[in-house]
């Protein structure tokens, strides 16, 4: 029996690692559950263009910094919130400190690709 379980579990862990490179968005409750308590996010990466970091706190406000490969450091300050399926910020600096919702979509366990509509805006990880 001990010789079944094991392939049984490695066909397992291949699906769940299909699930991840395929990508999936995640839903209001998974994000409420990642962000509610508060998280430190880690922005872009090696070949995204930029680093950087963002706390985002349980009462609601976010504040970083991201460094884009070539230019000045952009500081990021202000509120998100969870609206449905999407993670809502409101930067003081950034898209005129007008609302932007995201679709997160989780890539690994620990990892989204950030969408606005159609378009991929970056890469979150903690």
């Amino acid at each position: 029996m001990g010789n079944i379980l094991i392939p049984a579990l490695v066909i397992l862990g291949f699906g769940a690692l299909s699930a991840y490179a395929a990508g999936k968005d995640m839903k209001e409750g998974e994000l409420k559950a990642l962000l509610e308590g508060g998280k430190t996010l880690q922005l872009g990466g090696k070949g995204m263009g930029y680093t950087g970091t963002l706390d985002l706190a349980a009462d609601g406000t976010g504040k970083g910094s991201a460094q884009p490969d070539s230019g000045d450091k952009i500081v990021i300050n202000g509120t998100w919130r969870i609206k449905g399926d999407e993670f809502c910020r409101t930067w003081e600096a950034l898209d005129d400190g007008k609302e932007v919702c995201e679709r997160w979509r989780l890539v690994a366990p620990n990892k989204v690709e950030v969408y606005s509509g159609k378009e991929m805006m970056g890469v979150n990880s903690w």
